[in-house]
This record gives structure tokens, sequence and C-alpha cells, in this order.
């Protein structure tokens, strides 16, 4: 075998059990694997090694149903990997640009398996008899997880949802505090970066193409631009925010939120942003500076939101309620595998709830948002407060049709709808 293909399945499988183990994301299991792997990193171009990992974290479900179906068994990230590339291998071009013995090692893998099988189509017709098991082995998700969506939108839609999820999306939000956005969407191009004027949102670009990796980019740096999904842009455009205005948000980490909060009010709200973790209290302060919020408006506050308490009565509540992140797997393929753990995924309705509650006893106006297309972190988490809810006047589909009639009144948004992550959005009014 080519040095530089196992130094790539050494390197590749090495980030996949580090995901599957860890049970964290794949940008932090890439970088962990290398500084481990540094022979790796010195053979192979970085960009080719954070494409093959993220690929193959994408494609997870699929790999083990292949596993499991040529060895009788499952487990193996190396195993994985190298049925990866006989069952992806011939998509990649990227593959063939480390080796010219790609498609001869592909078909010297398959000739090593205790059962044969050479393309996903065959894997298919093998044990993807139902719908549901078609679905979630062709786009890799849980059955769990295909199955709720079957039954919510159907089959049809389903697919579309799941083929959109599986995209890389990037939108930009450009600072109008430091500059504005015919300026950036000029020098943007310069760069080799596509963009495209947002029809809703005027501080938002989408992009659509681009040459170099967007994280290098020297506008991100000096915080003239933004890197956040529209519709998490529309959770702030949901609540509303007039200069003035004394507002706490109750999950604010890393303050991305806040600085659009700051951003639409020109510098003159107040804001109250908490956070239960300290080292990400630390990282929002940083963030809010760098963005050119005023921070003598703002309390960075490492706490507990549910055990919380203010002295003054904020006029209203933002809550981007901690969650499964299942709207956000275009952006973090891992995301997939921790849906395998159903204990994980129940965690989150109760936490949820308790928060909103600790939100609702200021009585005051509060948005309620959940990056998630589950309806148990959704729908069901405002159920209780149905005669209270007020339609946010923003842009999105209503809820799923079998939470009328609460659907009508929140909205969400799609992938495969509107380009952007899977949002939850609903405006609760302070007093019934």
């Amino acid at each position: 075998m080519d040095k530089k293909v196992r130094y790539l399945i050494d390197f590749v499988a090495k980030t996949l059990y580090v995901v599957m183990e860890k049970k964290i994301s794949h940008d932090r299991a890439f970088q962990m694997v290398l500084r481990e792997y540094k022979k790796a990193a010195n053979e192979l171009p970085l960009k080719i090694l954070y494409k093959a990992s993220r690929d193959v974290v994408n494609d997870y479900y699929t790999l083990r149903y292949a596993e499991q179906y040529v060895y009788g068994s499952r487990g193996s990230a190396k195993r994985m990997v190298r049925l990866w590339l006989i069952l992806r291998g011939d998509e990649k071009d990227y593959l063939h640009a480390i080796s010219d013995g790609i498609e001869r090692l592909r078909r010297r893998l398959a000739k090593t398996l205790p059962k044969r099988i050479e393309s996903i189509d065959e894997l298919i017709d093998s044990i993807g008899q139902t719908p549901v098991r078609r679905l979630s082995l062709l786009y890799s998700y849980p059955e769990w997880f295909v199955d709720l969506f079957v039954k919510l939108v159907g089959v049809e839609e389903t697919e579309k949802l799941l083929k959109a999820l599986n995209e890389e999306k990037w939108w930009i939000r450009v600072n109008t505090l430091k500059t504005d956005v015919d300026t950036i969407a000029r020098r943007l191009l310069e760069k080799g970066v596509l963009v495209r004027k947002d029809n809703d949102l005027p501080y938002m670009l989408e992009v659509v193409d681009y040459n170099e990796p967007l994280h290098h980019l020297e506008e991100m740096w000096n915080g003239e631009i933004v890197f956040q999904d529209k519709a998490s842009a529309l959770v702030v455009e949901a609540l509303d925010p007039q200069p003035g205005e004394f507002i706490l948000d109750m999950a604010a980490a890393p303050g991305i939120k806040d600085s659009l909060i700051m951003q639409l009010t020109n510098n003159d709200a107040h804001i109250v942003a908490i956070d239960i973790s300290r080292e990400r209290t630390k990282r929002t302060l940083r963030v809010l500076k760098m963005l050119g919020a005023d921070i003598s408006k703002i309390h960075v506050v490492n706490a507990d939101s549910a055990l919380f308490s203010l002295s003054r009565r904020p006029d209203k509540i933002i809550l981007d309620a901690p969650c499964t992140s299942s709207g956000a797997i275009g952006k973090d393929p891992a995301i997939k595998i921790h849906l395998e753990n159903i204990n994980w995924v129940a965690k989150f309705p109760s936490l949820q709830s308790e928060l909103l509650r600790s939100a609702l006893r200021y009585k005051v106006d509060t948005v309620y948002a959940v990056c998630s297309l589950l309806p148990f972190e959704g729908e069901e988490i405002i159920d209780a407060y149905a005669d209270r809810l007020d339609e946010p006047k923003i842009p999105g589909h209503y809820g799923y049709k079998a939470y009328e009639p609460i659907s009508a009144k929140v909205k969400r948004l799609f992938p495969h709808i509107h380009g952007t992550q899977g949002f939850f959005i609903a405006r609760i009014r302070g007093t019934p």
C-alpha cells in the first residue's frame, strides 16, 4: 500500500475513533489527532486530511451498516475507513491527488473482504428494504431519527431534509459596527469568496463559493465579519431588540447573538449575558470586545441561569437553549454520532423546560430557540405556554403540522427550504 494512503487511513481512523469515544466535535478531534500524527501532516496536505476525516464521520452510519454486513460485527474505525475507500473512493477527487493508484487500491481492498461489496447501491439492495432503512443507510443517520421525520413530514420531504442537512453551508454576518456590507462584499470577491446579499437581512451574506479556507480571512480576525448562520441571526430578529432596552441572555456563549443585539441597537442596549461555563464566559468577553460591542453595557456572568436571579426586571429575554444541535449537522457531522446515544438526547428537554420556566418567572417577552429539528426540543417544550405565543415577525416556515395549533404560532427554519441550519424559534408573552 502507498505510504501516503496508509498515513491517510491511520489518521482518518484515529479521528473517527476519537469522535466515537470522546463524544466531541469533528474539528476538536481533528486537532487532537493532528498534534499526535505529525507524520501524516508532513506527508499529506491538511486540506485532504480534513476533508477525508470529515467525510468519514459524515458517513458513520452507512459505514457501520457496511461493516456489520461484511464482517458480522462492528466497532473498528480502521475497517470502516477501508470500507469508505471502497464505497466512496471513486467519488472523492481529492483522493486522486495523493495517489494515482486509488482505483487499484479500492479493487484490491474489495478482494480482501469476507463478503464482497463494491457500492452503496449494492448495500441498499442487500439490507435497505424499508424506506426508513434505505434513507438511514443512504444519508447516514440513526434509524430512530429518520423514522421520526418520516412520520412528521413523509418519506419524500425527509429525503430532501436529510440530503440538505448533510451539506456544509456558510453564512457571513457583516459587523456594521465596524464596516459596511458593500465594502466587505467587494473585498471578499477580490479574495475569491463569492457571496450573495440576503433578501431578508441586509447585513447577511450567503457564501456561494470560495477558494481558500474561510477562517483564514483577516476580516474575521479583526471582527469585521462573523460566521453566523442566518437562522441564528433570525433568533435575535425575533427578539426585536430596541435601543435602551435591558436584555437578559440566559445561554450567552460564545456571545455571537449578544454582539448582534449591540449591532442592531448601535451599541445602545444593556445586556446581562449568562453562561454556566467559566471558560465559555471568558471566550464570550473576548468575542464581544473583538466585535466592537460596548463592554461597559454588557455584564458577562458565569452562573447557572436556572438559579441566577436579577435584582432588576429585564425588558426582554433571549434563551437559545442548550440542545442536541441536530439542526447543525452540516457544520459538524459528529453530531450524527452523538445522536446514537438516546440517553444523551433525552437529557435536553428537561434542561430546556427548566431554563424556560426560569425565564418566564420575570413575566417579560421571551424568545425561546434551539438549533434543533426535533419536536421534543421545540413544539413540545412550549406546549404549556400555547395561549401566550406570539408569532415571531421573521421569515420562516411554520412548525410541524402534528402540533397544531402551536405550529401556526412558531417558526422553523429548514436547510432544504431556507438554506440555513435547522432552527426552532418561539416568542412567548410575559403575561397570559
